[in-house]
Formats: C-alpha cells, structure tokens, sequence
C-alpha cells in the first residue's frame, strides 16, 4: 500500500467503501472495513483525506475522509514536520466553513480534526488557539451564512473540551494544556452568554449554547469564571420549563373542555419555578 499514490488509491477507496455501506454480504463488509482501517493509518492517507472531502462527494465518502485526517493527526503527530503546521491549520479552517453549511457529520468529523490538532500545538505553537478559532468564525465571510458560521464555531468550541478528554496526549502535557484551556475559556464564555441573551438567538443555536457549556465545565472551571454564564443559562432551562408546563396546561385543557368540568392539573412547580416568588411579583 505504500508504494501507491493517493490518487491510484482512490478508485479501492470507493469499492471499499461502497462493500461497506451497501453491500448485503457480512463477509465483503467485514473485508472492506479491515483495508479501510489500514488506509486510514497509511502515508497516503494525508493527501486522499482531502480528495475525499471534495464537495462533489457523498457524505459517507467526505466522512471517511475526514476521519481519516482525525487519525493521523491524533496518533500520528510527529509525522507532521513543524513547518506544515500552519497549512494543515489553515485547511481544516478552510474546509470547516466549507461544510458550515454542508453535512453535519462531516463537520463535527473535521472539528474534532481542528481540535486535536489543536491540542497538540498548544501552547507554544499555536498560544492562543481558542481565541483565534473565535476571532476566525466571527470575521465576516460573503460566502457562509451567518447563522452557518456561528453554529460551526459552536461544535468546534464543543468539541475541543471532549477531545482533549479522550486525547493521547502525554500525562505531563494533559495538565500543560488544561491550564491553557482553562485560561482559553475568557474567549468563550462572553461568546456563550451574549447568545444566550440575545433576543433574536434562535432556540437550538441556545441549546448548542448550553451543550458547548456543559463541554467546557468538565475541565474543572472554577465557578466564580462562569457566574454570569450559569446565571444564564438556568434562566433558559427555566423559561423552556415553564414553556413545556403551559403546552401541557393548554392541551389538557382542550381534551377535558367537552367531556367533564376543569380539574385542577398542576399541583406543583417544576424544581427551577419554584425559587421565582408566588406573591408580590418578581423582584
């Protein structure tokens, strides 16, 4: 397999890949997985990544090949000279708008990408990583929705903190990049709380929102960083609570209204309702 140039893999590529998603026979399949696997950790893989990835492609293929670019850079580091560290950064930021607003798998496959590769920069090669993912989705782009960008920034900030919690990274280095992240979260949280109060912010760019946050808080953030962030986001869970109960209230209102008189239905508040006061207004 080493012999062989990325671009005469490519037509075993898509047989393979073809036997696995499609084809009946458990055997082809079993096979067909087996060479996938040792194409994924092959040199070739570096270059026929990105062939994959071309929007011409089906999203089983463009999975395939970003999963591919996920392993060598998590497993296979130091294969990638010093000097190429900023082109594969730019790719993959390249390729991340691109699937903004393509296949959402593909997406989260080429931001756990970006993540690792970021992990494995910081903090001397790349010191201000999330800062920077930030800053980069932020910046205004003709070509990508709004919308688009912010929600790619939203899975990319999701899923740093998770990939550095199942990464390879050596013992000393975990605890050198924790305290990089940890200081890396005054980059995030405002971004996180400003989209939470914003009265136009849709109800799933929030749910991403809270996601993103209870991502980053399993690094061990004290609280006093993330106060207003917290204070937050549990307005949200309440208001969605309070929301639910009324769309309850309501529906068993119109099935009961003809068949028998109104029977008190709610006997108590949810847990986060019953902290606002029950006389005299909100404070």
């Amino acid at each position: 397999m080493e012999g062989r140039s990325a671009g005469v893999m490519l037509p075993s590529l898509f047989q393979a890949l073809h036997q696995l998603y499609y084809d009946p026979n458990i055997e082809n399949k079993n096979l067909a997985q087996k060479w996938l696997m040792q194409a994924q950790v092959s040199p070739q893989a570096w270059h026929f990544s990105w062939l994959l990835l071309h929007m011409d492609k089906v999203p089983e293929i463009q999975y395939f090949g970003a999963s591919a670019l996920h392993i060598k850079i998590s497993r296979y580091w130091n294969d990638i000279p010093a000097d190429q560290y900023e082109s594969l950064k730019s790719q993959l930021f390249t390729h991340i708008t691109r699937f903004a607003s393509g296949s959402k798998i593909v997406l989260t496959r080429l931001c756990v990408a970006l993540a690792s590769l970021a992990l494995s920069m910081m903090p001397e090669a790349w010191p201000c990583a999330v800062a920077d993912m930030v800053r980069m989705f932020q910046a205004e782009d003709s070509n990508v929705d709004g919308r688009a960008r912010c929600l790619a920034l939203l899975e990319l900030l999701t899923v740093l903190p998770e990939e550095f919690q199942t990464s390879r990274l050596p013992q000393y280095r975990k605890g050198q990049v924790r305290s990089v992240l940890a200081q890396e979260c005054g980059s995030v949280f405002p971004l996180l709380e400003q989209l939470l109060q914003q009265q136009d912010s849709p109800g799933f760019i929030k749910q991403k929102v809270l996601k993103c946050f209870s991502s980053w808080v399993q690094l061990e953030i004290p609280l006093m960083d993330c106060e207003n962030l917290i204070q937050a986001g549990s307005e949200l869970i309440c208001l969605a609570a309070l929301s639910e109960l009324l769309s309850a209230l309501r529906t068993d209102a119109r099935r009961r209204q003809s068949t028998s008189p109104p029977v008190p239905v709610a006997t108590s508040l949810p847990g986060c309702l019953a902290t606002f006061p029950q006389r005299g207004g909100f404070p």
